[in-house]
């Protein structure tokens, strides 16, 4: 009988493909670490000291390589002297894995961020590793204390008017059937967090769900907002005439509030839909996007009697749609805080450093140097709604537009001499 034994060589073979695939393995895990756009941190299990920390982290808190290796997690900035972190770490020793949503931490600038904090305890080659995904989730804690305070309004707004009369029974129920509504997309958004394992699928979903959101959220609560005007509209016709005049005043403020609330929610679905309906870029010429943006100001240049000139624009690739809307809102903008004198608004184009530099400039009221960077915050505004119309989003859907562009946006003023709102895009793409 012929006995057959394996060849040396093919054992040599066998070794090398498995060190080939695990270098390999190590080398995909490690182009995910370094490029997440989550911040990663691994701690050894036993001591608490870091091994390893990811760039967005670093980029995100303002801490160098160096301030986070050999460091135990309580020793390093954000995290120092926190009893809450020697506690987290604690329970880790006799659990696999912690859960926090809107933790607060401090960047090494000052700055305040609030994050979702996800830890994994595992094994390798006999040694326990600690895991933590950090996410930035602070437009997202903005966004939802946003609609919670114009939640809050509305709930006060249907409150007081149904004191009145019991047919605003109807009203008050339309208000706590959205926010049952609302509580149960804002739950569900929770859930889909837990869910996540895998670093790849939580970095291709991320922004992504936070967008849909902000959609979601808003265009759900358009129902109930049109059902509460509708009967609050009914109601001033059917007891016009019959009613005090302070009942008048309720019934004034309850129409004011539901306008405020159909504009606010306009604005939020404008802001989500910069990315949930954006369309592919493609060349565009700006001459014919000032002028469809011109078009859309008619009444408002008109009324206001703002003389409007510009330079040769040039043609750029982008998305014609976002485009108009941006020059839209810094036109409008300038139209709307143009002071005392006769307004005058200038849009000019220089090409340098391999971009295009575009400038709304006017002669209005200006904005003051420690408000550079606020007015393009979402919601924040710089005057009271009597003074000037308008929710604080305009400016913010700007900067949004320009950054999907790949560019950037900021303000030059002098308060009072007026204001020169500059963006670029790129020449070629």
């Amino acid at each position: 009988m012929k006995v057959h034994t394996a060849h040396p060589r093919s054992n040599i073979t066998s070794e090398q493909s498995a060190v080939e695939t695990l270098r390999l393995s190590d080398a995909r895990y490690r182009r995910l670490f370094e490029t997440a756009q989550d911040g990663i941190l691994i701690l050894d299990a036993e001591t608490g000291q870091v091994v390893d920390a990811n760039p967005f982290l670093k980029e995100l808190l303002g801490y160098s390589q160096e301030e986070f290796l050999g460091r135990k997690l309580w020793e390093i900035g954000p995290f120092k002297g926190e009893d809450a972190s020697k506690s987290a770490f604690a329970e880790l020793q006799v659990t696999d894995r912690l859960h926090y949503e809107g933790l607060p931490l401090e960047t090494k600038d000052g700055r305040r961020v609030e994050v979702e904090f996800i830890s994994n305890a595992y094994l390798v080659d006999g040694t326990r590793f600690i895991h933590c995904n950090i996410r930035d989730i602070t437009e997202r804690m903005r966004v939802n204390q946003a609609l919670e305070a114009a939640n809050k309004e509305l709930a006060y707004q249907v409150e007081e008017k149904g004191k009145r009369a019991d047919e605003l029974a109807l009203i008050n129920l339309e208000r706590q059937t959205a926010n049952k509504e609302l509580a149960f997309q804002v739950e569900e958004k929770g859930k889909r967090a837990d869910e996540l394992a895998l670093i790849n699928a939580e970095l291709a979903r991320s922004n992504a769900e936070l967008e849909q959101f902000a959609y979601v959220a808003t265009h759900d609560l358009q129902e109930p907002l049109r059902s509460v005007a509708s009967c609050v509209l009914l109601l001033q016709r059917r007891y016009e005439g019959q009613l005090d005049e302070r009942a008048q005043e309720f019934i004034t403020h309850a129409v004011d509030g539901t306008k405020r609330m159909e504009t606010l929610i306009s604005d939020l679905l404008a802001y989500s839909r910069i990315s949930t309906h954006a369309m592919p870029f493609a060349p565009t010429d700006c001459e014919v996007v000032l002028r469809e943006a011109l078009a859309n100001l008619t009444v408002a240049i008109a009324e206001s009697g703002a003389v409007v000139t510009h330079d040769g624009l040039p043609t750029v690739s982008g998305d014609a749609t976002q485009l108009t809307q941006l020059f839209q809102n810094l036109i409008g903008n300038a139209v709307k805080f143009r002071g005392e004198r006769l307004s005058r608004i200038h849009i000019g184009a220089v090409s340098q450093d391999g971009e295009w530099r575009f400038s709304v400039a006017d002669n209005g009221i200006g904005v003051q140097p420690q408000y550079f960077e606020r007015v393009f915050m979402v919601f924040q505004r710089l005057h009271t709604r009597k003074k000037y119309q308008g929710t604080g989003i305009g400016l913010a859907i700007c900067k949004k537009v320009v950054e999907r562009h790949g560019g950037r946006i900021w303000v030059e003023s002098q308060p009072g001499e007026g204001a020169a709102f500059c963006f670029t895009i790129p020449q070629k793409r």
